[in-house]
């Protein structure tokens, strides 16, 4: 008999709250996982070289920055 309570008492409190539904993420393409290249060389000694570096940078940064964009917008 007190088994029996002890399992309707469990029973019971499984009803007091709502299951908590957890979604899974969405799927993010391994192309905007990987990371995207900037500067990696030596430190520029001339002024070339230090625009070549600028420039890549640039390119580096903006490719970063577009991939999160995307990101974003399939997490939301």
């Amino acid at each position: 008999m007190r088994l029996c309570l002890l399992c309707c008492a469990l029973l019971l409190s499984g009803c007091l709250r709502a299951p908590e539904v957890l979604a899974p993420p969405p799927p993010v393409p391994a192309d905007l996982l990987r990371p995207c290249e900037g500067y990696g060389g030596p430190v520029p000694r001339t002024e070339g070289q230090l625009s070549e570096a600028l420039i890549t940078e640039v390119r580096g940064r903006a490719c970063a920055n577009a991939r999160l964009g995307a990101v974003r917008q399939i997490l939301d």
